[in-house]
């Protein structure tokens, strides 16, 4: 029978052993749980609470290293450090796969977001990189990239690519600070390592560039909440009466069906509900586009209306489109500079009679 003090030597082994995977758990189901909205108070105090843990957690990781700036009980401590800058990144990037989830159209945004799952699953298998200085600030530059861009149009309240921009010159400037101290603090350790940091840095500055400038960043933080394609929609209120097709028993994510029976010249109407940040207001833009002959989507019309901030299930609005030929049709959601919230696709079949129809309320 093992005595109290075998017992919890092989749990501290156990736990030491085991703590990348403690931490990457940890943070995954805590924000997982917690995490709604990013107008929100709660949400911005976690994900900056994240960031300066980690950096405190970079700059003790070197301290205990090189015995500089550091107390008997820190250097003790060394093995454990690592997990400092391990979990709240981890937390941090659970958090962004939250976010930007909610703002990508996967057809367009799947690169981007295979990068983010790629490093919140690497992140619990890469604890001895933890403890490299150019490995810590290359993630801990892409986390506050990505927070930036995700924070900084909920604080000016639009979405634009001057807003992009701005908010990666602010994390390039921050992340030049933060260096500054780390030299001022381990010189000998940021000489070694300088040249690598910096071509990391702006590698990783130029391609968000590249993903945003070629539309794969998701639209953060516009959310799709819901769209359908409906035979009318009048507004009533505060509410919209709706008639539509019913989706089939296999599609229960849809809110309409994807086949639309057009009597004779009746037009289509396409209704979004788009959540965006409290104060935030911008221009959204209905794409309806018909595939051609040959496979490619044409452009049949581009429909803007004004959107704005605060509705718990997203701005709602409708555009109209009269001109419907057979074949297969799709409704894209974007904004101004092009970045894809959602879309919708439907085959129109022209018919004589009125398919079967239902009346809600959205």
């Amino acid at each position: 029978m093992l005595n109290m003090k075998t017992f919890f030597g092989r749990a501290y082994r156990w736990v030491r052993q085991h703590i990348s995977s403690i931490a990457f758990i940890s943070g995954f189901v805590w924000d997982t749980l917690t995490l709604t909205r990013i107008d929100l108070v709660y949400e911005n105090v976690v994900f900056t609470s994240y960031l300066v843990i980690a950096f405190i957690g970079i700059v003790l990781v070197h301290s205990a290293e090189t015995e500089l700036w550091a107390p008997r009980y820190l250097i003790r401590a060394k093995a454990w450090l690592p997990a400092l800058v391990q979990f709240p990144l981890g937390g941090l990037f659970s958090g962004f796969v939250i976010f930007y989830t909610k703002s990508a159209a996967l057809y367009v945004s799947w690169p981007f977001l295979v990068i983010l799952i790629t490093l919140l699953f690497g992140n619990e298998f890469l604890r001895r990189r933890y403890e490299r200085l150019t490995f810590q600030v290359s993630i801990f530059f892409f986390a506050l990239l990505s927070y930036l861009v995700l924070v900084t149009p909920v604080v000016l309240g639009t979405v634009s690519t001057s807003t992009y921009i701005l908010s990666t010159i602010l994390a390039l400037f921050t992340m030049s600070m933060l260096l500054q101290l780390i030299m001022w603090l381990f010189p000998d350790i940021y000489k070694q390592s300088m040249r690598t940091i910096w071509l990391v840095v702006f590698g990783i500055f130029a391609g968000f560039h590249i993903l945003y400038f070629t539309n794969t960043i998701p639209p953060v933080p516009l959310a799709m909440t819901d769209i359908g394609i409906y035979h009318n929609v009048v507004r009533t209120g505060e509410a919209y009466q709706v008639r539509y097709e019913e989706p089939s028993w296999y599609t229960p994510w849809r809110s309409t069906d994807y086949t639309y029976h057009r009597l004779q010249h009746e037009a289509a109407y396409c209704y979004t509900s788009i959540f965006a940040p409290t104060d935030l207001r911008t221009n959204i833009y209905h794409s309806w586009q018909r595939k051609s002959a040959d496979g490619a989507w044409i452009r049949e019309a581009r429909i803007p209306y004004p959107i704005q901030g605060g509705r718990e299930a997203g701005y709602r609005g409708y555009t109209i489109k009269t001109s419907l030929p057979e074949g297969e049709w799709r409704c894209v959601i974007e904004t101004e500079k092009g970045l894809v919230v959602g879309e919708t696709r439907f085959e129109v079949i022209a018919v004589d009679e009125s398919a079967p129809q239902q009346y809600g309320i959205r």
